[in-house]
This record gives structure tokens, C-alpha cells and sequence, in this order.
């Protein structure tokens, strides 16, 4: 248990995780960032209302259309877009770091991490996609 505390201090510590922090820090305190967020979110609100009266509901294609018009200011906040950059780095060091210890124990070890890119074995799908 104690190795764990170390490594979540270490992790702390690191200057990933501080730029994270930083970077989630800039974001809450940005008028605009939360602005374009509230906004989106009751976008998102009012398409979810919506379709579920299914995919032909009236309206709906315009209700989706401004989602993503509202889900595209959202990204292109600095601040969110910067967020966003550290949240991904910050989550390739745990990757990293669960590989690493999974793999001290054996190379057999599955690990599940949400970044395709760590995958180092090959997949076949099974059906004529050409996967090597």
C-alpha cells in the first residue's frame, strides 16, 4: 500500500500532472470557456428532449445541427482545447505507468487503457478487412 502512496505522490508531482492542473485551473476561471459549456450543455439537453421521439421528431436535424455548432465553440476555447491536451498527456503517463507494471509481472498481461496507439499486439478481425 505504501509503494502505491509513493507512486500516486510521484505522479503528484510530476510536471504532467502539473500542467494538468493548470491547465484545469485556467479552464474553470475562463468567463468564456463556461460560458460556451452552459451553453452547449443546455444544447445538448434540449437535443436529448428531443430525440426521443426518435429521428424524425420535427426539428430535430436543426436541433443537432446547432449542438454541434455549440459543441464546436466549446473546442475551439483556448482554454478547453488546452485542458484537453494535458487531460490526454496526463492519461498516456497512467497508461504508460500501468503497462510498465503489468508487464514486470509478465509480458501476457493484458492491460485495458483507452489510447489505441499502446496496443502493441496485432488484432485480426476475423473477416476480410486485410488486417495484418
Amino acid at each position: 500500500m505504501q509503494l502505491c502512496e509513493n507512486l500516486s505522490e510521484t505522479i503528484c508531482e510530476s510536471l504532467t500532472f502539473q500542467q494538468y492542473e493548470n491547465a484545469r485551473n485556467e479552464m474553470t476561471l475562463d468567463d468564456s470557456a463556461l460560458t460556451a459549456k452552459a451553453t452547449f450543455q443546455k444544447a445538448k439537453e434540449s437535443y436529448e428532449e428531443l430525440s426521443r421521439f426518435g429521428e424524425y421528431a420535427p426539428g430535430i436535424k436543426e436541433q443537432r445541427k446547432a449542438l454541434y455548432q455549440k459543441k464546436r465553440q466549446l473546442d475551439l476555447c483556448e482554454s478547453v482545447a488546452n485542458f484537453r491536451q494535458a487531460e490526454t498527456q496526463l492519461q498516456e503517463l497512467l497508461d504508460s505507468i500501468c503497462q510498465q507494471v503489468a508487464y514486470s509481472f509478465s509480458e501476457d498481461v493484458k492491460v485495458d487503457y483507452g489510447n489505441p496507439f499502446f496496443e502493441t499486439t496485432k488484432s485480426n478481425c476475423g473477416g476480410n478487412c486485410h488486417a495484418s
